[in-house]
């Protein structure tokens, strides 16, 4: 709403203290799995969640800096649905992490936010695809349009990044239950 002010800045260095906190955290959790004695099929599976999991914050810290570094401003025309992906990707994103702790826990849920996940999954494709239909129908030149079209593929990113980690989750529920 506002640019690239200095709120803006602040706003993007605390994703990329999260997005640090997060790859600490992973680290944390793979020595320490390394220390455990594992099934090493176990531990590969752990590693697959754990390295897609990684991903999600890395795609909004790579968001966040294409704004500030390239001091792009969101074109006018794809600013509601902009808003609509990165509401959808939050909500995503949470859902994502309520099935990780229900996959490590009593598995109870973990069906219920796959087919949740996969369904926010496709409209944020399809979100995607009105923005960048929008981008490429207007008068912004080529490089512009590319811009625009890259960051609205990054957000979208987050979703299909939750999918693959809900992916990963069923496999390894599945294999609990084998």
């Amino acid at each position: 709403k506002n640019g690239m002010d200095e709120h803006f800045n602040v706003l993007v260095q605390r994703v990329h203290q999260q997005e640090s906190r997060a790859d600490d955290i992973r680290r944390t959790i793979e020595a320490d799995m390394y220390k455990k004695s594992l099934l090493p099929e176990t531990r590969e599976d752990l590693l697959g969640i754990i390295e897609a999991i990684d991903k999600i914050p890395n795609e909004a810290e790579a968001i966040s800096y294409d704004f500030q570094i390239q001091g792009t401003r969101l074109f006018a025309d794809i600013r509601p649905e902009f808003a609509e992906l990165l509401t959808l990707s939050k909500e995503t994103v949470a859902l994502t992490l309520d099935a990780t702790r229900d996959c490590f826990g009593r598995m109870e849920r973990v069906a219920d936010y796959n087919v949740r996940v996969d369904k926010n999954e496709s409209l944020g494709d399809a979100l995607e695809r009105k923005m960048i239909t929008k981008i490429f129908a207007s008068s912004m030149d080529t490089g512009e349009k590319i811009l625009q079209r890259d960051l609205v593929i990054k957000l979208g990113d987050i979703c299909d990044h939750s999918q693959g980690v809900l992916d990963k989750l069923v496999i390894a529920g599945i294999k609990r239950y084998v």
